[in-house]
């Protein structure tokens, strides 16, 4: 009986260490990696649910959460709740926002057919403020090419029924220019972005389809300048509708809070796939569910990697992610970073403000449209380069477990994920021993 407590006491004690990597605000961001069915296009971590394995993992991340949540002694700012299919399991669910202390916004991603009333209801009286629908098109011959279980009417059922309960409303679509070079799907993507404003939602994420390696989508060839004019049509179409594009890839209305997840300056990931930023630190944890269940339940944190990025590394990455949201902050970065880093990083910019990528609002940066044609590309070239390797060598974790409880991801094509050279120097240069 002495062991488990022992275990208990390692596994918070690591908790702590981990917690004091964080130099700011913390939002909390959980995974649950369980779906019914499998879309061939989504790269993240996921399994097909199985009642034991579901029962097992949940048991695993209140284990988890609870090392935390003692470790931090005062509420997260936020909390986002992602997947897989994080409705599934509405009373699981409950049990696990019951034990996160959240000060501020929570929200959570919604298949469309789980986005009934009854099932909504639910969500807000859990606490949930802020829903992303997960309607990725209300065409259906671009619902049936990305394999999505549900019909355009069903979708937009959907987002009428978050509209009515919900403070903040985020619609995801996706686009792949390839099929709007097609006839019958020529302005597909953009009447989507047009429906999703007649319906008066808050944001309108429009996600360009990123073709991961390891899925049955596999790997493409895209015509960034066609993506360049459909998302700058798309801006047009925002900008008549009173709407704005308040980072790259989404359209937010005038007036309404932003829908973020991993732009959040400081975040912390519980679950089987999550990440975590700190500021000069960046954490993985275990993609298995099955390794993720052992770990935990051996009393250890489930750390998988830590990538130390120090001061300069570390200002890069906070950068990155602010150029996303439409900008850089200066004064922010000199904050959690010093002087000297942000300094470099201001005369980097600078020819972002000679080429008319980017505009000079005091200590700030905001990227013009041709900015955010550049950072598009520049985010393809690091999701292909070092995201995509680094979850490609997450996911072998799946392919190692019995498939017994269906702990495997089957759905994971071995061996034909983007090699990146970039990111084995990162982990070369930047990777550490886990908490």
């Amino acid at each position: 009986m002495k062991a488990p407590a022992i275990a208990r006491r390692d596994g918070c004690r690591a908790a702590a260490q981990t917690l004091q990597s964080f130099d700011g605000p913390l939002g909390a961001y959980v995974h649950v990696p369980f779906c019914s069915r499998i879309c061939p296009f989504c790269p993240y971590n996921k399994v097909i649910a199985e009642r034991t394995l579901v029962h097992r993992y949940f048991s695993a991340l209140l284990r988890e959460i609870d090392w935390y949540a003692q470790a931090m002694g005062r509420p997260f700012d936020s909390l986002y709740v992602g997947g897989g299919t994080p409705t599934l399991f509405p009373g699981e669910l409950a049990e696990v926002l019951e034990r996160i202390p959240v000060s501020g916004e929570r929200g959570i991603e919604v298949l469309p057919t789980h986005a009934t009333p009854e099932r909504l209801d639910r969500l807000a009286a859990m606490g949930f403020d802020s829903v992303s629908i997960g309607s990725q098109s209300f065409n259906p011959e671009v619902l049936y090419r990305l394999g999505r279980p549900y019909g355009a009417e069903a979708s937009r059922v959907a987002v009428s029924n978050a509209r009515e309960r919900f403070a903040t409303v985020d619609v995801d679509l996706i686009v792949d220019v390839a099929w709007a070079k097609e006839r019958r799907l020529a302005g597909a993507f953009l009447a989507d972005v047009a429906s999703c404003m007649e319906m008066g939602v808050d944001q309108v994420s429009t996600y360009p389809l990123m073709r991961f390696g390891y899925t049955p989508f596999g790997k493409a060839h895209h015509d960034r300048r066609l993506e360049h004019q459909v998302l700058g049509a798309a801006a047009d179409l925002a900008e008549a509708g009173g709407y704005e594009r308040r980072s790259v890839w989404t359209l937010n209305r005038i007036g309404s809070p932003s829908y973020t997840s991993i732009t959040r300056p400081r975040y912390l990931g519980m679950g089987a796939g999550s990440a975590s930023f700190a500021g000069k630190d960046f954490f993985v944890n275990h993609f298995g569910v099955e390794t993720y269940i052992g770990a935990v339940m051996d009393g250890r944190l489930p750390m998988a990697k830590r990538i130390h990025l120090g001061r300069w590394a570390g200002a890069t990455y906070d950068a990155f992610w602010q150029a996303y949201a439409g900008g850089l902050d200066f004064t922010a970065l000199s904050r959690s970073y010093g002087v000297p880093a942000s300094a470099l990083l201001a005369a980097l910019s600078t020819p972002l403000v000679l080429t008319g990528a980017a505009k000079a609002r005091g200590s700030q940066l905001r990227l013009t449209r041709r900015g955010f044609d550049h950072y598009h590309d520049l985010e393809r070239f690091v999701t292909y380069h070092f995201i995509e390797p680094l979850w490609a060598e997450m996911l072998a974790e799946h392919l190692a477990e019995p498939d017994a409880a269906q702990g495997r991801a089957r759905w994971v094509t071995e061996g034909e994920a983007r090699r990146g050279r970039a990111w084995s120097v990162a982990e070369r240069f930047f990777e550490r021993p886990p908490y």
